[in-house]
Formats: structure tokens, sequence, C-alpha cells
């Protein structure tokens, strides 16, 4: 291996998402991206960063610059984008981890048959980071235990938040 291919790479930046990872969520292709969950990370009460995991089923691109977010009622991460609204969304594509900065403000409430909150996000910024020796082939991920029951609990949603956009 030659030296050069173990070099730090700096993040390609933008301030939108590639077109791809705009389809990808879209909300049309929910059953073959079942597995894959897109890491939420707030800024948490004491100031501490607070991850959670959404399913595909949660999150809608509007556009390369927007992003509907759908969330539990009552959980951590909705109290935190509530209180402060900055954010980060990460997932894998095309070999690389994308991560989504943006700023989230509170768009409905008492969401679906499940009272989900749904936060409108502003994408700020968007950041590559790839190695030039490898790919990312995954993230997070995860394994239904009922995947029809959820399937068509995230076409619900998924449904919703396509008539908040």
């Amino acid at each position: 291996m030659k030296n050069s291919e173990n070099v730090y790479t700096a993040p390609v930046d933008s301030k939108t998402l590639p077109a791809d990872v705009v389809k990808t969520i879209d909300g049309t292709d929910l059953e073959t991206r079942s597995g894959e969950a897109i890491r939420l990370i707030s800024v948490g009460e004491d100031g501490w960063p607070h991850a959670a995991q959404l399913s595909i089923g949660e999150v809608l691109a509007i556009n390369p610059a927007e992003l509907l977010v759908a969330t539990w009622p009552h959980s951590h991460t909705t109290q935190n984008l509530r209180r402060d609204g900055r954010l980060t969304l990460a997932l894998v594509a095309n070999g690389a981890v994308l991560e989504m900065c943006g700023h989230a403000e509170l768009e409905a409430e008492h969401q679906t048959k499940l009272d989900l909150a749904v936060f409108r996000v502003k994408i700020e910024s968007v950041h590559e980071h790839r190695a030039t020796y490898a790919d990312v082939t995954s993230g997070v991920t995860f394994r239904l235990h009922d995947r029809e029951r959820a399937l068509a609990r995230w076409r619900d949603q998924v449904d919703t938040l396509k008539r908040l956009a």
C-alpha cells in the first residue's frame, strides 16, 4: 500500500444533500431499507450530545436542503429539539459517512396514531467523510421483530410527513 493511500482526507463539504441521498430518504423505498438507521444527534439538556436512531420511515427529504423528522412525543430527542433545535443526522451513503448539520423547528404535534412530533429541519451543512483506503459499507442497522407491521406504520408516517411537506 502506498503512503498516499493512508493520508487524512478532509471531508467534502456542501450546503445540500446529494441527489441520490434525497432519493434514499424520499419515502419511496421503505421495504429495501427497512433495516437501516439514521443517527440523530441533538444537544442534551446537560450540553452533551444525545444520540438516537431513526428508521427510514421517520425521515423525509422534501428537497436537498430540507427534511421532516418524526420523533416520539416525550423522548429526550424531542425535548432537546424543542429546547435547542441544533442537530446532526448521519447515515452511510456511497461508501462514506454523510453528516447533515441543521436546525429543527417544531412543525406539528400529535401526528399519526402514535402521537408523533414532527420537526422541519433546515440543512446548514453536509459533510461527506470518506477514506481513500476503504469504503464504509454500513452504519447502525437493526432487525425488525414484525416487519410488515413496522412497514405499515412507516407508510402511514411517511404519508403524514408528505402532507406536511
